[in-house]
């Protein structure tokens, strides 16, 4: 609720969650602002850590980025 408030036209959110219960609703939370017209653009797929992160850093097999920009 309070995010598109504080973020400037055009400004891009970046949410990391390392629970599937956060990720659920930070992609409704996302997907109802693209519907409702505050966000213009979003990740349709959440950015996972690649092998070699995995590898280096255990703790970020669970973590996933989810990004919208929002409208002018």
């Amino acid at each position: 609720r309070t995010l598109p408030q504080v973020l400037a036209p055009g400004g891009v959110a970046c949410v990391i969650s390392f629970h599937s219960g956060e990720d659920r609703l930070v992609k409704a939370a996302f997907r109802a602002g693209r519907l409702a017209g505050v966000y213009r653009d979003g990740s349709d797929d959440p950015v996972r850590p690649s092998p070699e992160e995995r590898l280096a850093n255990p703790r970020s097999r669970s973590a996933k980025l989810r990004w919208a920009k929002k409208a002018d």
